[in-house]
C-alpha cells in the first residue's frame, strides 16, 4: 500500500475547505437548531494557510434572528449540502445554553487532515 504525498494532503484539505462547507449547530439531543454555511457572517475559516487542522468557526448570538432562546447547543456537524445529507465530521462540546440576547457562543470545528513530512 502506497502513502500519499504532501501535496495530494494539501490537495484533500482545499477540497474540504470549498466542498464542505455547512456546519450545523444541534442540541444536547441531536436535533439540528442552525445550519450555516461560510457566507454567513457569523462563519469564518481560521486556519492558516498550510496547516493540516482546518478550523471552522461560528459565532451565535442570543440575539441572531434564527436564534430562540433558550436554547442550549452541544454540537457541530459539516455538511456538503444545504439541507439533509450525511455527517461528515462531528463534534461535540460541553453544552451552552443561550439565554437571552447578551449570550453568545464560539465553536471552533476542527478537522485533522495529516501531512507528510
Amino acid at each position: 500500500m502506497a502513502e500519499i504525498t504532501a501535496s495530494a494532503y494539501s490537495d484533500l484539505r482545499n477540497y474540504i475547505q470549498s466542498n464542505w462547507k455547512y456546519i450545523e449547530l444541534q442540541d444536547d439531543t441531536g436535533v439540528a437548531i442552525v445550519r450555516l454555511s461560510p457566507s454567513d457572517s457569523r462563519v469564518t475559516w481560521t486556519h492558516l494557510a498550510g496547516e493540516q487542522t482546518l478550523k471552522l468557526q461560528v459565532i451565535i448570538k442570543g440575539s441572531d434572528a434564527d436564534i430562540t432562546a433558550p436554547k442550549t447547543f452541544a454540537k457541530s456537524v459539516i455538511y456538503n449540502v444545504t439541507t439533509g445529507g450525511n455527517p461528515l465530521s462531528v463534534e461535540s462540546f460541553t453544552p451552552f445554553t443561550i439565554e437571552g440576547d447578551q449570550d453568545e457562543l464560539t465553536v471552533i470545528h476542527s478537522i485533522e487532515v495529516p501531512k507528510v513530512v
